[in-house]
């Protein structure tokens, strides 16, 4: 599966069975609880975040390399596409941190394992009717 990133699209492999999707509903300030003792939801939406384990494609090394690189940028967020239910979301996502291994070094060209990356959703995805 390619990484469709900033609107390019970059020809690496997410490593089968580490693509995560998980989601968050976040309350608002008037949340809490009321003197009958209620829980009083302020729900300002649903932020679905993604994490996957990334590797180079043997066909285009040189795609894991600007990837990491455009990842790695100290810019505020990234628009991505991700799979949902069954297609597709794009969205604005924060990236924080990321990590790889070296995995050797083979005719002059270091190659790169296990790229882990989690994207974190900037604004809800859903929010209440």
């Amino acid at each position: 599966m390619p990484v469709v990133m900033d609107g390019v699209t970059y020809r690496v492999r997410v490593k089968i069975g580490t693509l995560e999707q998980s989601f968050h509903i976040d309350d608002g300030d008037a949340a809490g609880t009321a003197i009958s003792g209620a829980d009083i939801r302020d729900i300002i939406g649903t932020y679905y975040d993604y994490s996957m384990e990334v590797e180079p494609d043997p066909q285009a090394p040189g795609d894991y390399d600007a990837f990491f690189w455009a990842i790695s940028a100290p810019v505020d967020s990234h628009t991505i596409t991700v799979p949902d239910r069954q297609g597709t979301m794009t969205y604005q996502a924060k990236v924080s941190a990321g990590r790889h291994q070296q995995k050797d070094r083979v005719g002059g060209m270091t190659r790169w394992t296990g790229l882990q990356v989690t994207f974190t959703a900037t604004r809800p995805q859903r929010i209440p009717d």
